[in-house]
């Protein structure tokens, strides 16, 4: 039966619940190996299996997943979808519908239904594992591995979008951070938006590259409810100081002129050593394709102090102050010892925003939108 009950910790007598934490102490000292060889083979069947997680994590599966959590995605991997009562029967021991609740809110479990309760993956519950719990738990060479698994699977599940770009078609449904957006850009999609949540950034989480910003995902709608929602100008906040901090802005720029009120889809403040689109991207050949450039910067030579913060904030050398001459001009050319490649320009627009000098526009590409 479903019963409304306090957790389970509180129901026990003082001494009980110490003699509890204790247990819980040692389980956690326990060499992992030894944690992993006292799953019950089943379980590790439906983890390495259905759910999807890779071997090499069953040690520290413990962190990621509580035991009645484990006996459920084992009935579900087998089962393929459970009532909430044969869930319960399941875990063989009276649960509140608040277990099933946090399962879903941890990325576990999915509720298509109030009545059902369907399997979710190892790569749901690991981001929001990574956003908000425990990530900086694992052994460092844990976290490498995890992350190294968790860009190759995001390239392989989006490979074949990428190879559709490459023949010439338009992004698909569902290739998120399809297009670099300017500043600008960016903020009248936040006008367009019913609702904006702020969410931790999941690739600065997971990858360690770099230290900018991570509470900087603007959200439209609000997954597993995890999300802060927050006002239309806080956003807009969210996204300068983004922009200040040398954050390009990625997401679904949509056609010219559309005003069709926003309930999905989310704008990115990405770097380039942590991006999994802009990992991806390289990684299969479609660097300018995904995400997509749209603009290409023209610098004003008139206007240029040649201070070089534009070599500073491009994510991808495309700017460069070269030895001698910094700060200084010369007559109808480009400042002394400052450098552009517009082959490497991916029109991200952080050179303008970032020019004291008002030097730099960003000029739109041909079929740029």
């Amino acid at each position: 039966m479903i019963v409304d009950e306090p957790r389970h910790e509180a129901t026990l007598k003082p001494d009980t619940r110490e003699a509890a934490r204790d247990q819980d102490v040692r389980e956690a000292k326990l060499d992992p190996d030894v944690r992993e060889a006292r799953l019950d083979p089943d379980v590790r069947e439906a983890l390495t299996g259905v759910f999807g997680a890779p071997a090499f994590v069953l040690p520290w599966i413990d962190r990621l997943l509580e035991p009645d959590e484990l006996l459920l995605v084992a009935a579900l991997a087998a089962a393929g979808m459970l009532t909430v009562p044969a869930a319960v029967a399941v875990l063989g021991r009276p649960v509140s519908l608040e277990f099933f609740e946090r399962a879903v809110r941890r990325g576990i479990i999915d509720r298509p239904t109030p009545e059902v309760v369907v399997l979710s993956d190892f790569a749901s519950r690991l981001e929001i594992w990574t956003l908000f719990e425990g990530w900086k738990d694992l052994p460092d060479d844990v976290r490498r591995a995890l992350a190294d698994w968790q860009l190759a699977r995001y390239i392989d599940e989006k490979r074949s979008q990428v190879e559709a770009l490459l023949a010439g078609e338009q992004p698909q449904p569902g290739l998120e951070n399809a297009e670099y957006l300017l500043l600008a850009e960016a903020e009248a999609l936040i006008a367009r938006a019913e609702h904006v949540y702020l969410w931790p950034c999941d690739c600065r989480a997971v990858m360690e590259r770099c230290r900018k910003p991570s509470l900087v995902c603007l959200r439209f709608d609000n997954q597993r409810g995890l999300g802060w929602e927050i006002s239309h100008e806080r956003a807009v906040a969210v996204l300068r100081d983004a922009d200040r901090h040398g954050l390009m802005h990625t997401g679904e720029v949509g056609a010219a002129g559309d005003q069709t009120p926003l309930t999905a889809g989310a704008i990115c403040n990405c770097c380039a050593d942590c991006c999994f689109p802009q990992l991806a991207g390289q990684a299969l050949g479609a660097t300018r394709l995904w995400p997509r450039a749209r603009y290409v910067a023209a610098l004003d030579a008139a206007l240029c102090g040649g201070c070089g913060r534009c070599a500073r904030r491009c994510p991808f050398g495309a700017f460069v102050v070269e030895p001698g001459g910094r700060g200084q001009k010369s007559a109808g050319h480009l400042p002394l010892g400052v450098a552009f490649d517009k082959e490497l320009c991916r029109g991200c627009g952080l050179c303008a925003t970032g020019c004291p000098d008002g030097a730099i526009a960003m000029a739109l590409l041909t079929g740029g939108r």
